[in-house]
């Protein structure tokens, strides 16, 4: 897909997405600012481990047919998610279902893409797209979405689900744009999930765009479940004010490749954000996060704590960068990289990086990479547990140890399966130690 042909698709099409003349501007000049970058290239240094021509080789729809008949609650229950939650549901980018109004009742507005973009216009500012050419084609064709508006002072007890499915093995590429909006001093939960079947081998590019306002608190889970074949790239951009915290969690188990970008900006005094993921590599899986924390003010905090566990012929990237711009001080941060190698093939790359131009900071980043611990093993193994029970207890305790709760249900079962491992009977999530 050159440059050239998703304008043409672009062109010929534009006026099935939604939004007026002055959205209609904002994708002409977000397709512009993609063009003039093209697809990342190796040759990029934050591309520098991963290859984009399995997207840019292919021939895909960027206007994706409406999916046949779906069983919304059936989807939810596979995902593990209560039928009766607050949810919406997405099958190849189409809304097939909301249920979330009808649990939250009055204060939080949840719209549709399509309605934000009439009433507000773009959701995404040009700035958020200077070096993001896949966000920038994001915004040029997204078609369906979600905006998540939490008024100032407003508490969201029940977590807001948005599950988006992949189901058609024809070649086309899906848009979803969200954009969460905390006010002052409101509190929210968000859990987005993607999930495929295992003929699914198209491309699904997001965009997730969170402003925090003074005071806000957002706790957003994000998990990836795809089949074997789909590809994935997605940017989620953050700013927060003052006193306003984050805290993201990131999973990902499945697709043929994957790209997370994460960037998040302390704007303002007090901002705080904890990021962490867990990242799960087996064979012919390609998985690269890609995290950038600016601190823009003083007495802001933030803490990553990235995990990868990766099996025979998997490969992981983990790129983490902070940055303490001039004229901050009092500033905290914190960066972990701990990576679990299950085979002699299993590969990762990671790298940590501290970019400091302030002098009051107390800044640290590291990064390991081992085995499951011989030791560890003989001694269960010495107390009567299989070698399959052993390595599989051993290697769930590596992940369990970014969780002080189980963000997931599933999340046991899938990576003992995934990596061919087993566990004792009537184990249990319980909380690290």
């Amino acid at each position: 897909m050159t440059p050239e042909q998703l304008h043409t698709q672009l062109a010929a099409r534009i006026a099935e997405l939604p939004g007026g003349t002055t959205v209609a501007a904002a994708r002409e000049a977000a397709f512009a600012a993609f063009a003039r970058q093209g697809f990342p290239t190796r040759k990029q240094e934050a591309w520098h481990y991963t290859d984009l021509k399995r997207i840019s080789d292919a021939e895909l729809d960027l206007f994706p047919t409406a999916p046949d008949a779906a069983d919304p609650a059936a989807l939810l229950r596979a995902a593990g998610v209560d039928s009766d939650a607050a949810a919406l549901v997405f099958v190849d980018g189409f809304l097939v279902a909301n249920f979330a109004a009808e649990v939250l009742g009055d204060g939080v507005d949840i719209s549709s893409l399509g309605e934000s973009l009439e009433t507000l216009g773009p959701l995404v500012a040009a700035e958020t797209l200077r070096g993001q050419p896949l966000a920038a084609l994001n915004v040029a064709f997204a078609r369906h979405g979600v905006r998540i508006g939490v008024p100032a002072g407003t508490e969201v007890e029940a977590p807001i689900h948005l599950l988006f499915v992949s189901q058609s093995a024809r070649p086309q590429a899906c848009q979803p744009q969200i954009a969460i909006d905390v006010g002052a001093n409101a509190r929210a939960d968000v859990a987005i999930h993607y999930a495929g079947g295992p003929s699914c081998s198209g491309w699904v590019n997001a965009l997730t765009r969170i402003a925090l306002d003074t005071g806000a608190h957002l706790k957003l889970t994000r998990i990836q479940d795809y089949g074997p074949a789909q590809t994935h790239t997605e940017l989620t951009d953050a700013q927060l004010a003052a006193d306003a915290a984050l805290n993201i969690m990131m999973i990902d188990v499945g697709g043929a490749l994957v790209r997370n970008d994460l960037h998040v900006r302390l704007s303002e005094p007090g901002a705080n954000c904890e990021l962490a993921g867990l990242l799960l590599c087996a064979e012919g899986q390609h998985v690269d996060n890609h995290v950038v924390v600016d601190h823009l003010a003083a007495h802001t905090t933030s803490e990553q704590r990235f995990r990868s566990i990766i099996g025979a012929h998997g490969r992981g990237v983990f790129s983490g960068k902070v940055s303490v711009h001039k004229g901050t001080r009092a500033i905290s941060a914190d960066q972990a990289s701990n990576n679990l190698l299950l085979a002699a093939t299993a590969e990762i790359n990671t790298k940590p990086e501290l970019e400091i131009y302030a002098d009051d900071v107390k800044c640290s980043h590291g990064a390991t990479v081992g085995e499951l611990d011989d030791s560890h093993l003989f001694y269960l193994r010495s107390r009567g547990m299989a070698e399959a029970a052993a390595r599989g207890l051993l290697t769930l305790a590596f992940a369990k140890a970014l969780f002080t709760e189980s963000p997931w249900p599933g999340i046991d079962d899938r990576i003992v399966e995934k990596f061919g491992l087993a566990l004792p009977e009537d184990i249990g999530w319980s909380p690290s130690t």
